[in-house]
């Protein structure tokens, strides 16, 4: 019941966004453990000071109280002001790692030695000066398929002294894609008739006549260049060949029928990495959604999001 009504009362307090600043609100003190036992050699110094009459002892006992309250305010500015952005994300296969990025943002003042981290993760260092931005990558783990949205980010300072601690529990609004963990499969499910699936597995090009150039765009298959008129100064471009309708492979959900959906995600993921890694042109179909054919890096990470994706509510 405590840890639900903390949690409730975070999300009032720190709702989940795109960009927080922190500031009184969003920001939490508390002494270390050297910062009691700093207080407490200072009211050790204080009685001692009253039972001796020692004016030097009670001197040096209001230096360190002073000195003490100073520390707040420093600590507490050290974190005041800095606004935390959410930033890209890369995703992963399920039972391995994503990452998200965290960008962090000082306007007025410098703000250093901060650690950032998940709750149950070893934090990372930062330091941000005035005016400047920077990233920082958190790794998030992918324990199941689809949008993982990672915890509170704990973002602590201790700085100057290592008296007080600042922290603040930060709820960016990002998403990190947990694509299906392959699962080797010795039959394709894709239509498209016998000669397809023989060329498919024997991996050769489904390629027959040439048809002309295009620009090159990033996530282009680097075997398809025109590296002989790169050479002779014609610009990058990509070879085009026309593929009869025939020969191409779609990948499809309804021809694993029976089989459990995750199992059935997991084989088209082989599919499609194997189809990627022999650079065979190919397409996706699932329930309420398709992927056209293509071929590439580009089509590769396009079919693992949608197949990421499938049925999720949220992404439609």
């Amino acid at each position: 019941m405590l840890k639900q009504a903390w949690q409730r009362w975070l999300d009032r307090r720190l709702p989940r966004a795109r960009q927080v600043q922190l500031d009184q609100r969003r920001i939490f003190i508390f002494p270390t453990g050297y910062g009691f036992l700093y207080l407490l050699v200072s009211v050790l110094l204080f009685f001692g000071g009253i039972n001796y009459e020692n004016n030097l002892i009670l001197g040096l006992c209001f230096l360190m109280v002073s000195l003490f309250l100073v520390a707040i305010l420093h600590t507490f500015r050290n974190l005041s002001g800095l606004s935390l952005r959410a930033g890209a994300s890369r995703s992963g296969f399920v039972g391995g790692q994503g990452s998200v990025e965290v960008v962090l943002v000082a306007q007025r003042r410098p703000h250093r030695a901060l650690w950032l981290h998940w709750l149950d993760q070893p934090a990372q260092e930062i330091s941000v000066e005035p005016g400047e931005e920077s990233a920082l990558w958190l790794n998030l783990p992918l324990s199941r398929r689809g949008r993982v949205r990672p915890p509170r980010l704990r973002v602590e300072s201790r700085y100057p002294l290592g008296l007080l601690r600042s922290w603040s529990l930060v709820s960016l609004d990002q998403v990190c894609l947990a694509w299906p963990r392959p699962q080797e499969s010795h039959d394709c499910p894709a239509d498209g008739g016998d000669r397809e699936r023989q060329v498919a597995s024997a991996g050769q090009s489904g390629s027959e006549e040439f048809q002309g150039l295009r620009g090159y765009v990033p996530g282009d298959s680097l075997g398809q260049v025109d590296w002989k008129g790169y050479a002779r100064g014609r610009g990058l471009n990509v070879k085009l060949f026309e593929e009869p309708a025939s020969g191409r492979l779609w990948l499809r959900y309804d021809r694993l029928e029976g089989v459990p959906v995750e199992r059935r995600l997991s084989i088209l993921c082989f599919w499609v990495q194997r189809l990627s890694r022999e650079n065979r042109p190919f397409a996706l179909a699932l329930p309420g959604a398709e992927l056209p054919p293509g071929q590439g890096e580009e089509q590769r990470l396009r079919a693992l999001n949608l197949l990421a994706r499938h049925g999720d509510t949220e992404a439609h």
